[in-house]
């Protein structure tokens, strides 16, 4: 898995918390939208507490003004935890990639 800085335009968008009326489902996971529209679930991690799952994209992210910024992408870890310092990050999402091709989510 490559890991890089993410630059402007990149396709993930911040499409909001996973359920708006769970106030413990709106921390702990977080949807982001694709450039194709469909939504991707992530788990939601401080920083410095993710996890090292093997099969994992970790994107490490910023809240400027409310919003959420991904600012790098790569595998989980170590390298996500010490990316995510580099650039001031104060969480890491990641998103858990099946054993077999499921399908993606359906676009709303």
């Amino acid at each position: 898995m490559m890991t890089r800085d993410l630059i402007q335009g990149d396709s993930l968008t911040d499409a909001g918390p996973l359920s708006a009326a769970d106030g413990l489902l709106a921390r702990r996971f977080r949807l982001w939208r694709g450039s194709d529209g469909r939504r991707q679930v992530f788990s939601v991690y401080a920083a410095d507490d993710a996890p090292d799952y093997p099969d994992a994209v970790a994107m490490a992210v910023r809240t400027e003004g409310g919003r959420r910024v991904p600012l790098w992408t790569g595998p989980a870890g170590a390298k996500a935890r010490a990316a995510a310092r580099a650039v001031g990050a104060q969480e890491i999402h990641l998103r858990i990639l099946p054993e077999t091709d499921s399908g993606s989510l359906v676009p709303y």
